[in-house]
């Protein structure tokens, strides 16, 4: 896979956000991101100081921020102040820009900023994407929920005036009325690599505290790192004298959120591709889907469930979906490189064909949200009697299940959503069907291999409507004999094919062009003659597969 932006990238850094050892630092410079209103535009940090001294009468125009918000506070008060930034930052007037959205998309579980504004809110409102801001140490003690992005204002935000760091006095005593803050700060600084967005490092007290760290760890201390676009040789001498190192990204500075934009969307894809191709599933056949390429039609079919309910879906409902040629996943099945909670919900929502979401539980509820946004086919399990509403979404269907699933209940249930995965399977067997041509097409050989033997094992499990569980892909073969649907001769070089396809996989091995158009080809053959037999009525000899198949 090519990536055009992410050359400038040192493959340490690439590899410490993948593994969930990075930490982003959004700085003012960021928010120069913001969509605004014709005239109005976002003010850097040394850029408040103007904005303060103007409203202040016979006071040095060279002041710098901190000076000039200390002096403006003074004289008119602490909310007077406030309310002044409010309006510099164009707090009711700036929108998340595209660099906002893309970088929402990340799934980073933790994020620090400095800011003032809520552009990084709405972004995650924007992307329906569950998150809690801290901006307070006491928020430090309470446990948040896996797949929530902590979003930590260690200098406050406008809604909290009480914790906003602004003024001198802000300031002086911000260690010492934080100790805890500084402390996990400290450890995130430590533990894992910074990359500073949008950040000017002026600001005093976080200087210190990576001075600090500097101080006592001395050539152990991380790399930081920091983006820039057109950065002068100056500004990346003063950046090295802190420690922190230059990434000077492609373009220009006029097209300064356009850059940044395309950096976040290519970040993205790079970090699922790493975390699919290095993570490890439950089960082989999650694992063959995930190995396809980003753009496939998968078979996967994603469930976000509350952990009570796992073992009633696997035992009831998960086969349903495996008799129709789906590969049910969560995202406690897979061992992803670091194993961040937020990187494997968004890889398997992206990879799936279909989603479904028992929202009985808030966990459910925010990752239908996610699926939703990417415009993903959604099934919603609801308790009878919860009144869960929607409002008007297409690609979306609702079931009721009984509260208690011990009961009888429950079978209608199941045959309700038994007969509606039947009915989807009728609209979406073509794009499986047409799958391993396209792809040897776009000269994805690997991939070919890998989809066409998901599709003859779909077509065997659909004859007999056995879900995964049930019979091995070589009893399902040896069925296929026994009944005259697949010749003897035939079903070795399929177990031939079937290695090939568990060595590309397991391996992450190659094949040459013309043996993988070979083996798409022959098996196209095998699945057209499956069908065939189907389509006439063909009724296999179930009791057969009690016999061993021989090779």
């Amino acid at each position: 896979m090519l990536y055009k932006n992410l050359h400038n990238l040192p493959e340490p850094l690439l590899e410490d956000i993948v593994e969930g050892r990075c930490i982003p630092i959004l700085g003012a410079g960021f928010s120069m991101n913001a969509s605004l209103p014709k005239g109005y535009k976002m003010p850097l940090w040394n850029d408040l100081a103007d904005c303060f001294i103007k409203q202040m009468k016979d006071y040095p125009s060279n002041t710098n921020p901190l000076d000039a918000i200390s002096a403006f506070c003074h004289e008119y008060s602490r909310a007077k102040m406030i309310e002044q930034l409010r309006n510099f930052l164009n707090v009711d007037r700036a929108n998340p820009g595209n660099a906002h959205l893309a970088f929402a998309d990340l799934p980073f579980d933790t994020i620090l900023t400095t800011n003032f504004d809520f552009l990084l809110e709405r972004s995650y409102d924007i992307k329906r994407k569950p998150y809690c801001p801290i901006v307070d140490e006491n928020q430090l003690t309470v446990s948040i929920t896996k797949g929530v992005t902590r979003l930590m204002k260690i200098h406050g935000d406008l809604n909290h005036p009480s914790n906003l760091i602004a003024t001198e006095e802000d300031y002086d005593t911000y260690i010492e009325k934080n100790p805890l803050l500084c402390t996990y700060i400290s450890n995130l600084l430590i533990s894992r690599t910074p990359v500073f967005i949008g950040y000017s490092f002026e600001d005093p007290d976080f200087r210190s505290l990576w001075q600090i760290i500097g101080a006592r760890l001395g050539n152990l201390r991380r790399n930081a790192y920091t983006f820039a676009v057109e950065a002068k040789s100056s500004d990346i001498a003063k950046y090295e004298r802190r420690g922190v190192k230059v990434i000077n990204l492609d373009g220009k500075k006029a097209e300064y959120g356009e850059v940044f934009k395309d950096l976040f969307e290519e970040l993205r894809e790079y970090w699922l591709d790493k975390t699919a191709e290095k993570s490890t599933t439950s089960s082989e056949e999650s694992l063959f889907e995930l190995s396809l390429p980003r753009d496939s039609h998968t078979r996967l079919c994603m469930f976000s469930i509350p952990y009570e309910l796992l073992s009633y879906y696997r035992s009831n409902i998960f086969p349903i979906f495996e008799k129709r040629g789906l590969t049910p996943i969560t995202a406690s099945d897979i061992i992803a490189p670091g194993d961040s909670i937020i990187a494997k919900i968004s890889l398997l929502i992206d990879r799936s064909y279909l989603f479904v979401a028992d929202v009985s539980s808030s966990i459910g509820i925010s990752e239908l949200n996610l699926a939703l946004n990417k415009g993903k086919q959604v099934i919603i399990i609801k308790e009878k009697g919860n009144n869960f509403m929607m409002n008007s979404v297409s690609n979306l269907k609702i079931f009721d299940r009984p509260t208690n699933l011990n009961l009888k209940d429950t079978d209608q249930f199941v045959i309700e959503l038994e007969g509606y995965i039947s009915s989807l399977a009728k609209d979406r067997d073509h794009y499986f069907d047409e799958e391993p041509r396209r792809l040897l097409e776009k000269n994805e050989y690997k991939a070919a291999v890998i989809a066409v033997i998901s599709l003859l094992e779909m077509e065997l499990r659909q004859m007999i409507e056995a879900p995964s569980g049930a019979y091995s892909m070589r009893k399902l073969i040896a069925l296929a004999v026994q009944n005259h649907y697949i010749s003897q001769d035939k079903m070795q070089q399929i177990m031939e094919w079937i290695y090939k396809r568990n060595e590309l996989v397991h391996t992450k091995g190659t094949i040459a062009q013309n043996m993988a158009k070979n083996i798409v080809n022959e098996v196209l053959e095998v699945i057209d003659k499956l069908k065939t037999n189907k389509n006439n009525g063909a009724k296999p000899n179930l009791p057969t597969l009690l016999i061993q198949p021989t090779t």
